[in-house]
């Protein structure tokens, strides 16, 4: 009796260690922190150089929130999972959160990762996940944004992030080698994720027969996987598996816009009810298992019954042991008459024969409008699998084909891409002379600017377009096709000067601005001053004019400004002529005016009289004495331009303006 009673008392206390173990939270509507929980928590979760650990089970209950605003590292002990029924926030205002194990040196002592179940608007940002067994969501939604997946195992769930009745939204996140999938879910739940903009490095370490994206039956709204970048380095593991086995749901897919290199195969839609658009993705080189009766396809279509299609289209699918298989009953449309596929094929095959098209079903198959690897439609023929080589397949209609030609559609130089330029500029493109010119202004450097051109898909251009390039001489850029064929193209760029503008200021010796003065500027044009005195020439080249400015009652003024490397401005002042010059100036009359060799002066009174002649500056250029009331003055000797002649006796200066052809 009293070793039975013994034995109770262990199992009793043991009950109470267990208990004392794991910490709940109580679930009435807390927002905590996980200083917090060290203080709450009885050693389930503590605090030592800068570091959380979590030592026992943690549970967030349902209504309570777990807020981490501040970079953490957080490590959990071996075998323990954080249970979720409430919500965690992981939302650094800066740096990074870190779950990862205490022991990082052995798989075996990885922590066990997350369960969420009923656990509404999850948000993790700037987060890293390391070391886990994976994060599990059981109708339980979750955001994932800017978050890192590396080195987790597989002792939670089976993917890194399990799904099942709910749809978490993925993206500009990085899964790098993990032991088994990156994203996944069950074969009998549904779930719709966004998985956006993400890498997928070299997951499946295990090298398991398993997709780095494997995605059961969709939910009710449409999955997309959008813009990510997937490669394979296992053998075994393919890049996208949508599938739907058991007939659990209707999977409504759009996958677009991706990158998927180097895996086993590159995207495989097996089951009935899934439709997808497979639209713009670059599928290349998915053959490194290299056993054609096992797999290599670019794009793999395989349903026992019925609703598997897809629209694949403007797809570059190439270096895959197989471009697009169909097996069974799938049917995918890949053109038609009216909306063509405008994929791009080129160099899929294996045993030494070209696979663009593997037609396994004796369903027809529309894919009109695509590129097959030539532009010869007998040729194409040869790369298609389909009736005519084995009459119990169906028919691919694939005429007429799209044909590639080593063109540009279009070169720029963008103002985003190159400081120097204000605005954006386009070459002008000769596709005859397989030229692309350009006008740029002088002043901007050539030596290192950076172009954007636009090629039909599957196009190539060496060297690739955003690149920075020397075009003091030009570049040769050329252009290839998948078959070989290739044309080459200089770019060049004619600088045309920079232009300014030339403002010129008339004012009088008090500073007062003069209207209706007459600026003529040698070579540009004449013009006269608005009321504040000034009129511009625009679109003056660099270098030096000669100007004029003139106006009845002032002395005329000529000199010379230089423009060089921007808009200048010229204040010119005129001298009053005085009035009794200018009332004088009436008894003086000039034949011709202007005059090329000589000017008959004729005065209203008679006299001895000194003539000097003066230049625009002011400057006495010829003298000669007469008497008399009329004079020929020859001006041969005289340069063109504006003169003043001044006459004067003992009692009168009579001033009279004239002009040098």
């Amino acid at each position: 009796m009293r070793k039975t009673g013994f034995l109770l008392t262990i199992l009793f206390l043991g009950l109470i260690l267990t208990i004392k173990a794991q910490y709940i939270t109580p679930g009435n509507n807390l927002s905590l922190t996980f200083d917090q929980l060290v203080a709450q928590s009885g050693g389930v979760v503590t605090f030592n150089n800068n570091t959380y650990f979590i030592n026992n089970t943690l549970t967030i209950s349902a209504t309570d929130t777990l807020r981490i605003t501040q970079p953490a590292v957080v490590r959990t002990a071996a075998g323990i999972r954080l249970e979720i029924y409430g919500t965690i926030h992981s939302v650094p205002a800066s740096g990074e959160v870190v779950f990862t194990a205490i022991d990082t040196l052995s798989a075996a002592n990885n922590f066990k990762g997350f369960r969420f179940e009923d656990s509404p608007a999850n948000q993790f940002q700037n987060t890293r996940f390391t070391h886990g067994g994976g994060i599990q969501l059981l109708s339980s939604e979750a955001s994932f944004e800017n978050c890192t997946f590396i080195h987790n195992g597989s002792s939670n769930v089976s993917a890194v992030i399990t799904y099942s009745g709910c749809s978490p939204y993925i993206s500009y996140c990085r899964f790098v080698e993990n032991e088994r999938s990156a994203i996944g879910s069950g074969a009998n739940v549904q779930g719709s994720p966004h998985i956006l903009h993400s890498e997928f490095i070299h997951n499946t370490t295990d090298n398991s027969n398993r997709p780095q994206i494997n995605l059961g039956p969709g939910g009710t709204d449409t999955l997309y996987i959008i813009g990510n970048y997937i490669e394979g380095f296992y053998d075994n593991a393919g890049g996208i598996g949508l599938s739907n086995l058991v007939g659990a749901g209707t999977t409504k897919a759009v996958v677009s816009g991706n990158t998927i290199i180097g895996n086993r195969y590159g995207m495989a839609q097996i089951g009935n009810d899934i439709s997808s658009r497979i639209t713009d993705n670059v599928i290349l080189d998915n053959n490194i298992q290299n056993q054609p009766n096992l797999g290599g396809s670019g794009l793999n279509f395989q349903a026992g019954g019925t609703g598997n299609t897809a629209i694949v289209r403007r797809n570059i699918i190439a270096g895959n042991l197989w471009g697009v298989t169909i097996i069974d009953q799938a049917q995918p449309n890949l053109g038609t008459t009216l909306d063509q596929g405008g994929n791009v094929f080129y160099d899929n095959g294996n045993g030494g024969q070209v696979y663009a098209l593997y037609n396994n079903t004796a369903l027809p198959i529309t894919a009109i409008g695509n590129y097959w690897g030539t532009n010869d439609p007998l040729q194409a023929e040869n790369f298609i699998f389909h009736q005519p080589d084995d009459p119990s397949l169906g028919l691919v209609t694939y005429t007429p084909i799209n044909t590639l030609q080593p063109v540009f559609f279009s070169f720029d130089f963008l103002a985003s891409d190159n400081p120097q330029l204000t605005e954006n500029v386009s070459g002008t493109i000769d596709g005859l002379n397989h030229t692309v010119t350009f006008e740029l202004e002088a002043g901007i450097d050539l030596s290192e600017l950076i172009p954007q051109y636009i090629v039909e898909l599957g196009v190539s251009g060496n060297p690739a377009s955003g690149i920075a390039q020397d075009f003091t001489n030009g570049v040769t850029y050329t252009l290839s096709l998948p078959d070989g064929t290739t044309q080459e193209w200089m770019v060049s760029i004619e600088q045309t000067p920079s232009t300014f503008t030339l403002h010129f200021v008339v004012l009088d010796d008090s500073e007062n601005p003069l209207e209706g003065a007459i600026v003529d500027v040698e070579g540009v044009g004449s013009q006269n001053t608005e009321a504040n005195g000034t009129t511009s020439f625009a679109d003056i080249a660099p270098g030096s004019y000669t100007f004029e400015i003139s106006l009845e009652g002032y002395y005329p003024v000529s000199e010379t400004v230089t423009v060089i490397d921007q808009d200048v401005t010229e204040t010119v002042h005129l001298q009053l002529i005085t009035t009794l010059q200018a009332n004088a100036s009436n008894e003086i009359k000039l034949f011709p005016n202007p005059a090329s060799n000589s000017v008959s002066i004729s005065l209203n009174q008679f006299g001895a009289w000194k003539i000097e002649v003066m230049d625009a500056k002011g400057v006495c250029v010829k003298e000669q004495s007469f008497t008399g009331q009329e004079i020929l003055l020859d001006i041969t000797d005289l340069e063109s331009g504006i003169y003043i002649i001044r006459i004067q006796s003992a009692r009168n200066i009579l001033v009279k303006r004239f002009t040098r052809k």
